[in-house]
């Protein structure tokens, strides 16, 4: 047992190559490899049978006899250190006493250390061993980078669940997100009737796995309509389209999202009817909070929302007039009359989908 990179390694574990025309000196080093504790060592006679062993075996090292007939070790070692898929194995170059100028150049081009023949039993045991723990090194630098990137991608996959998009993209890349105004856009807010009634008859569970289903179903709706979910407030829902871009159709994605939202409520199991109010109009957008961060839209415009669909009966999809005028030509609707708004504000709101 050695130690490497803080852990215990067991030497039958490491597999080493080693390549040389010559078979005693074959022999030689895989016998005092084996002496030494390490059980997989393999065996190549040329250049080409190392680079083909190469290929089929992950290798901790690999002992390279510089002068070989069919491929020189110097050629050899160039492959492998300019192929991304093998340059990390450390190469070890195995050179005659008079080679030491020719091994040098073996360094620059990337072998990691030399022995030269005869072998010094003392001076191999070392060498493999520090070339051995130098990988064992790399190969938990790299998981340990691996690791940081696969968290990395798994936070950012999270941002993007509860942030827009850009808004996520903006605030991985600088660290805050700034606030900005958005005019032409159209507000959609719904929420679950009966939903209120049906917390107090069952389990938090219940509640919440039911509330989550429903939640998927509808972010799916929003994504094949180009909307942004901005947020959940208990089963009242608000998104908002033109947000990520302008797009000249926003009330129109609303208007057909909710009534695919309105199909989903009244199938589901138990039953749901849908309050539903669209709004075209300006807000402001942006990130609240420091240690728990939430991205909110805000603005009178926002508030008309949400007092439209206060005002809409079970199923009832209602737009006020500013919506209405995006879509007149595109919608069957109705007028459900001039109505006071809680600011005190009178407007007119549309009846559609009926």
């Amino acid at each position: 047992m050695q130690h490497w990179g803080g852990e215990m390694i067991n030497k039958e574990q490491a597999k080493i190559l080693v390549v040389d025309d010559i078979e005693a000196n074959r022999f030689t080093l895989e016998r005092r490899l084996k002496r030494d504790g390490y059980a997989n060592v393999f065996l190549a006679d040329c250049g080409k049978a190392a680079l083909s062993s190469v290929e089929s075996t992950e290798f901790d090292l690999v002992l390279l006899d510089l002068m070989m007939p069919d491929m020189s070790g110097l050629e050899v070692l160039k492959i492998l250190k300019s192929d991304p898929r093998y340059r990390k194995i450390p190469v070890v170059m195995v050179t005659a006493s008079d080679e030491v100028e020719t091994a040098a150049k073996c360094i620059l081009s990337g072998a990691d250390d030399f022995i030269t023949k005869p072998f010094n039993a003392t001076l191999l045991k070392a060498r493999v061993g520090a070339c051995l723990d130098k990988k064992r090194l790399q190969d938990s630098e790299d998981l340990y980078l691996s690791r940081v990137e696969s968290d990395k991608q798994r936070s950012q996959e999270v941002l993007k669940t509860v942030l827009p998009n850009d808004v996520a993209v903006e605030l991985q890349s600088t660290g805050r997100v700034h606030s900005r105004r958005y005019d032409d856009v159209a507000i959609l807010i719904c929420d679950l009737v009966g939903f209120t009634a049906f917390c107090e008859q069952n389990d938090p569970e219940i509640v919440v796995k039911t509330l989550q289903t429903l939640v998927e179903a509808f972010e799916q709706v929003f994504a094949k309509f180009g909307l942004n979910k901005v947020k959940t407030v208990g089963d009242a829902i608000v998104a908002v389209g033109g947000l990520a871009r302008p797009t000249p159709e926003a009330v129109k994605s609303c208007v057909s999202a909710s009534l695919m939202l309105r199909d989903i409520a009244n199938a589901f199991e138990p039953s749901f009817g849908l309050h539903v109010g669209i709004h075209s109009g300006s807000l402001v957008a942006g990130t609240v909070g420091k240690s728990t961060i939430q991205f909110d839209i805000l603005g009178k415009d926002v508030n008309i929302a949400f007092n439209i669909c206060d005002l809409s009966e079970s199923d009832q999809i209602l737009l006020s007039s500013d919506a209405w005028m995006h879509v007149r030509n595109e919608v069957v609707a109705k007028s459900a009359g001039l109505v006071r708004l809680k600011s005190g504000q009178d407007v007119e709101l549309f009846e559609c989908g009926m």
